[in-house]
């Protein structure tokens, strides 16, 4: 149920500003009124619908001002998370890190945008994980959650898009190599690489800043 309506909201088949009837969707899913509501609560801790009692359940979307805030903080937290985490990560970790990357090349060649966002976040959540920054996770999330909302689902872009593989494997290169900072500068192209390609008006906005 959370899965159904975060990807309809993701991929903008739900779209700003329409109200949510718990009795609706779980007519719709086949689940009952409190599986219903549960899924609505964890997605307005996501900041993804806002919940005002009886006026019912609206999804909402961050303003451009808000997604230039959420993309910088985004870049800052990651390329702090990754200097911490260097050191620390094991061959398993890289297993379970290229593993992700494969899984995601098989959902970009099979056009599933949902699950290319959820394997792209477990990959920059994992590796966020090694940094023992836990508290700053949901801050993480819910930036990442949003860029997405700005980058994934639409049509291709102009310029040929690379897979997720090429786009990742200079962050993984600079993490093998143990050098810090070539892994957060990695991550920090890779991310405004990724806002260029899929959401100009975004990448404008932070650059006129």
């Amino acid at each position: 149920m959370f899965h159904e309506i975060r990807r309809a909201i993701l991929l903008r088949e739900i779209q700003a500003g329409e109200t949510l009837s718990e009795p609706q969707i779980g007519s719709k899913f086949n689940f009952s009124q409190g599986t219903v509501r549960e899924a609505l609560m964890r997605l307005q801790e996501e900041g993804l619908v806002q919940r005002r009692g009886y006026h019912g359940t609206t999804v909402t979307r961050s303003s451009l001002i808000e997604g230039v805030q959420m993309a910088e903080i985004r870049i800052k937290l990651e390329m702090e998370g990754v200097r911490h985490a260097t050191d620390g990560l094991t061959e398993d970790d890289f297993a379970e890190l290229q593993d992700c990357l494969s899984r995601m090349d098989a959902a970009a060649k099979q056009g599933d945008s949902y699950a290319l966002s959820e394997l792209d976040r477990k990959f920059h959540l994992t590796l966020f994980r090694h940094s023992s920054m836990n508290a700053l996770e949901p801050i993480l999330t819910r930036c990442m959650l949003h860029m997405h909302l700005r980058t994934f689902g639409h049509s291709k872009p102009a310029k040929r898009a690379v897979t997720p593989t090429e786009a990742h494997q200079p962050i993984l290169d600079a993490l093998q190599g143990r050098n810090a900072d070539d892994a957060a500068a990695a991550l920090r192209d890779h991310i405004n690489l990724t806002i260029s390609l899929w959401s100009p008006p975004l990448k404008s906005a932070m650059d006129s800043r």
